[in-house]
């Protein structure tokens, strides 16, 4: 018997044990939040909203959850435009980079143009999709993708000693003449989809979430209404992340993350730290 081959093995059966372990303790851990509207069904609350269910998007009950690591980034990765920035790194894990001269995008195109910055100067830019503008803050986000699924994060994570932004983003800073001037980025690396075994909630039932915490009001508008995965880091370093599916949903001008699978709601705050 090939010794070397079957520790390999092993070693690799292991660490696939141990990553499906932990998920049924984080499932576990998610104490099903799911919140039930008193005498209300999902089809009263859509129209009481003005949400016709036949638009909704849909999620496949066997989309599974990611799992992944933050990429150890550094100044060598900028080979687009390398001249014009200036460039550090937060601990290895964030890219810093400022403009020596701010680029211009177009006030009434932003999501184009800034996109097209994001090709021609970020580091893995092809990977990211735009997400939302924040006028005060004057920041653009980008949230990184997984076949065409977008990976949400908190703007802004605390850990021991400093303030990152979220493990997938890409935040663009504007000045008052919509010139970008820095930016800064995470990425994820070693993206790996898993199997599981429990049913996701469907757009009606998230919404339904919602309006059982009273974050969905009947006078309220729904703006936008996505799928994708939400980035949890397991520790400050990032070794591990576990991505479940989730909705992310725009109430007028809040947005909300509603876990897919256990129904946790989480209003996203937007104001990060310079």
């Amino acid at each position: 018997m090939d010794w070397s081959k079957a520790k390999t093995i092993l070693l690799f059966a292991f660490l696939a044990l141990n990553i499906y372990l932990l998920f049924q303790l984080l499932t576990e851990t998610w104490a099903t939040e799911v919140v039930t509207n008193d005498n209300t069904s999902i089809a009263q609350i859509l129209d009481q909203r003005d949400v016709d269910a036949s638009k909704l998007p849909r999620m496949g009950r066997d989309i599974g959850y990611l799992t992944g690591s933050s990429e150890q980034m550094s100044a060598s990765m900028i080979t687009k435009n390398r001249e014009a920035q200036l460039a550090t790194t937060l601990d290895n894990m964030q890219l810093e980079v400022e403009l020596k001269d701010p680029v211009p995008l177009d006030e009434a195109d932003l999501r184009t143009t800034a996109a097209t910055f994001v090709t021609d100067y970020v580091p893995f830019g092809s990977e990211y999709a735009y997400w939302r503008f924040d006028q005060e803050t004057r920041q653009i986000a980008f949230v990184q993708t997984y076949e065409n699924n977008k990976i949400f994060s908190n703007p802004e994570i605390e850990a021991d000693t400093e303030k990152y932004i979220g493990p997938s983003l890409l935040l663009l800073q504007l000045n008052e003449d919509y010139e970008v001037t820095d930016y800064k980025q995470r990425h994820l690396t070693n993206l790996s989809s898993k199997s599981q075994d429990d049913l996701v909630l469907t757009a009606s039932e998230a919404i339904s979430q919602l309006a059982a915490r009273k974050y969905f009001q009947p006078n309220q508008e729904m703006r936008a209404i996505n799928t994708g995965f939400y980035s949890l880091p397991l520790d400050s370093s990032g070794s591990l992340i576990i991505m479940p599916p989730l909705w992310s949903i725009a109430i007028d001008e809040n947005v909300y993350f509603v876990n897919a699978i256990d129904g946790t709601v989480e209003r996203v705050e937007f104001h990060t730290v310079e």
